[in-house]
């Protein structure tokens, strides 16, 4: 990092990798300066979607300037591209472009992009330097950190896959500015999981925030808090062999949901909006959670245009037969992140079937 470089808003260590978090407006002109790779000729292999086609020319004239040799790439926006043949394709053009195991892969976009080039990274030559670019709020708060990559398969979603930790994560806040209020709403239910994690401080803060995106200094407060919350975890468990578990808070059901809807009705931030409230129902029934905060987070879920009821045609068995597949279930048993209070957070085996079906019923009510 050169000297003229801004300092980053956060560092990770996880495992053996040490990284930082650059957080601000107008950073994607500035990758030059930030870029990992200093070595004269050193290469980079850009892989976005068309909905980022603006910022991705600025991403190629920074490193451009900084004297990269950039191969550009783009896919599908979609859960679709988040498939083996899209590595396939990915790692072919690489290796035609003659890229080598001491370049980079940058991915730059959302979550799909994101899991994406990242498990292209982590598989081509066996594994080259990773640069993560998240131009969505959800993947700023929460795919782009601790390094899980994957694709998925017609039987489940991200069960293909590799944590591979980026050398470095650069969040322009000004690709927030273009994000349509839908994909905006979808990343703020991931940070309102952060709060129901991180306790009754962060949750007030995110309770308190009126409309998306709001003023740019405060939606970057609350990005760094979630970020923060995230890394620390990583750091304490990159494997997800404990606590980074907590992490999938209102995600199990979530995933359920998305995929008995055929991945098209609910976006991830939706489904995960819905999980979140069926999962604070099973916490009242089996860690004694307090009603009154499934109460507040189905207000703030609302007030920012995220579903808080159920589709009546989206089935409950096969709901349940989707979380069966999950690779998160562990020898028939599903893997449940309960909440105590904000904070305390519960992992669970022993949720009876019963409770969960009733827990899915009432999002219908």
């Amino acid at each position: 990092m050169s000297a003229s470089a801004p300092a980053p808003a956060l560092v990770a260590d996880v495992g053996d990798a040490r990284y930082p978090l650059h957080l601000g407006p107008g950073l994607l002109d500035r990758l030059g300066e930030l870029w990992p790779d200093r070595r004269p000729g050193a290469s980079a292999l850009l892989v976005s979607d068309g909905n980022v086609a603006p910022l991705a020319r600025r991403a190629r004239a920074a490193l451009q300037a900084g004297g990269v040799r950039v191969i550009t790439a783009t896919v599908p926006p979609g859960e679709g591209s988040k498939s083996l043949a899209q590595v396939e394709r990915l790692c072919r053009l690489a290796a035609d472009a003659g890229l080598r195991r001491a370049d980079t892969v940058a991915a730059l976009g959302g979550g799909v992009v994101g899991d994406l080039a990242g498990f292209v990274a982590a598989t081509y030559q066996r594994g080259v330097r990773l640069v993560q670019l998240p131009t969505t709020l959800l993947a700023m708060v929460d795919s782009a950190i601790g390094g899980k990559t994957g694709v998925d398969l017609p039987e489940g979603k991200n069960y293909v896959g590799a944590i591979w930790q980026p050398s470095l994560v650069v969040m322009d806040t000004e690709a927030l500015d273009s994000l349509p209020a839908r994909q905006l709403a979808c990343g703020f239910a991931e940070v309102v999981k952060y709060g129901l994690l991180d306790g009754p401080e962060l949750f007030e803060l995110v309770e308190s925030r009126p409309a998306l995106p709001g003023p740019p200094d405060e939606l970057a407060d609350l990005i760094r808090r979630c970020a923060g919350h995230k890394i620390a975890v990583v750091e304490a468990d990159e494997r997800e062999t404990g606590i980074r578990a907590s992490l999938n808070l209102g995600h199990t059901v979530g995933h359920g949901i998305e995929a008995a809807a055929g991945y098209e009705r609910y976006q991830h931030g939706e489904a995960v909006s819905l999980g979140l409230l069926a999962a604070l129902r099973l916490s009242e029934r089996a860690a004694g959670l307090d009603p009154g905060w499934r109460v507040r987070t189905m207000a703030v879920l609302e007030r920012h245009g995220l579903p808080v009821r159920l589709a009546a045609d989206v089935p409950t068995p096969a709901i349940l037969e989707a979380m069966a597949r999950d690779k998160k279930a562990d020898a028939g048993s599903l893997n449940m992140v309960l909440l105590g209070a904000p904070g305390d957070v519960r992992l669970r085996q022993d949720v009876p079937r019963e409770r969960l079906v009733a827990a899915i019923e009432e999002l219908r009510r």
